[in-house]
């Protein structure tokens, strides 16, 4: 499934991710998978199993250490200060015309009759609204340098013949790259 078609299936567990709600759907998490009953840390960590317990533990508190203090960037609106948290490519990618223009056409924006032009417009009418209150509840390596962060959302629901189950989605918040000690969002 195309991206962009995901991001239109994920726009209701946005709300529970983030305290305010999404301005557009161009920049929410992405849900990797779901698990039904109980949540264990040994259904979490397939790619992590290659690092040890203690890079494991110590890089996730860096990790939420720079998405606690890009909340507050974000939070603030600093703009300058928000571009420094992500990658070159990142931003180049943000930066693209075909980009704003594909993230102007999401519902939200449209019917605010927003267009945006610049990584700055991006910034203020995307990743202000629904970024401001991201949380990092564990990572997965895909290198020791390259990790993706998630935020746990557990609910329970009620299926069919009125059980009730607790279901649990992990929905990825970022891609983060550590470039000469720091991180950087790579997506």
């Amino acid at each position: 499934m195309k991206r962009s078609k995901l991001y239109l299936l994920l726009v209701p567990f946005l709300f529970a991710a983030c305290k305010t709600p999404p301005a557009a759907i161009r920049d929410e998490p992405v849900e990797d998978w779901a698990v039904t009953g109980e949540h264990t840390p040994e259904q979490d960590h397939g790619i992590h199993a290659e690092v040890s317990q203690e890079v494991y533990d110590s890089t996730l508190a860096e990790v939420q250490r720079f998405i606690d203090n890009l909340n507050k960037t974000i939070s603030g609106k600093d703009y300058a200060s928000w571009r420094n948290y992500l990658s070159e490519e990142y931003f180049e990618q943000i930066s693209s015309p075909e980009f704003l223009a594909n993230a102007s056409e999401s519902p939200a924006l449209k019917s605010k009759k927003v267009v945006l032009r610049t990584p700055s417009d991006y910034f203020m009418n995307v990743v202000v609204p629904s970024r401001a209150n991201s949380r990092v509840d564990e990572i997965d390596f895909e290198t020791e340098n390259f990790v993706r962060a998630y935020f746990l959302n557990t609910r329970t629901v009620r299926g069919e013949g009125n059980e009730v189950r607790t279901e649990t989605r992990r929905l990825r918040v970022y891609e983060l790259i550590k470039i000469d000690d720091n991180w950087k969002i790579v997506n």
